[in-house]
């Protein structure tokens, strides 16, 4: 379908840098934008420093104090599994975000001398409450518990919470949760998400005015990468830990 499908250009929005469909799409050579994605010859990208803000998020929860962390992230590879993350499988991630999410997080984790094996990692095979709602009642049945969970996606933080509540956690008395995008539901979730904020519209702003520019007859090749800015938004569903 990809190779056959008459279109004019195409964007090519957070795949697996190993999904046969990215080279389907680049090899046709036509108009093209990348969002959320390894970088790819010739191809203008939008994206942010995923790593960068995770480390952010990160640093949030530690700053408060909390030592035992916990991560729930959404797919790190083609194939889709959920579960415990094995050290090992933590760097082998072909969806840009969550790899270098992860990385932020080891980063963050390891200046402040906690060790990155230490940090229990589960696995979603999608990106919604009901996976994050197993990933924390796994993350929260191991002994000692985390003391704060950081959810890679809004949708996995919601399912945290509700994990959370249904155990009798209180969130954030007995723990503190962080997540990723700033949905709207964000901010009238209960309690209100502490997240990472990054500029869906302008993504999409920025992604359609490339790829028009490059219908007009714009050279790709002259266009660089575009970093959008993040930033943590601090709310609710974080505490200090004493």
């Amino acid at each position: 379908m990809v190779r056959g499908a008459a279109i004019d250009g195409v964007v090519i929005h957070s795949m697996a840098a190993d999904d046969p469909l990215v080279g389907a799409a680049v090899e046709r050579r036509l108009p093209a934008v990348i969002v959320d994605q390894p970088p790819v010859d010739g191809v203008p990208a939008i994206n942010i420093d995923d790593e960068g803000a995770a480390r952010a998020a990160a640093e949030h929860l530690i700053e408060l104090g909390h030592r035992r962390l916990g991560v729930v992230s959404f797919r790190l590879a083609l194939e889709a599994r959920s579960g415990m993350v094995e050290p090992d499988r933590r760097g082998i991630a072909t969806f840009r975000p969550s790899g270098a999410r992860l990385r932020g997080v080891a980063s963050a984790a390891g200046a402040a001398g906690i060790p990155w094996d230490d940090v229990p990692v589960y696995e979603c095979a999608v990106s919604s409450p009901t996976e994050g709602r197993a990933a924390a009642e796994a993350l929260l049945a191991r002994e000692p518990r985390p003391t704060a969970i950081l959810a890679l996606s809004d949708q996995l933080a919601f399912g945290v919470i509700d994990a959370a509540a249904r155990i009798g956690l209180s969130v954030p008395e007995d723990l503190s949760v962080v997540g990723f995008d700033d949905v709207p539901e964000a901010a009238r979730s209960n309690p209100p998400l502490t997240t990472l904020h990054q500029p869906h519209v302008e993504k999409g702003l920025q992604a359609g005015r490339k790829l028009v520019a490059q219908l007009g007859g714009e050279d790709a090749g002259d266009q660089e990468e575009v970093l959008l800015p993040t930033r943590l938004v601090v709310r609710g569903s974080t505490k200090t830990f004493s």
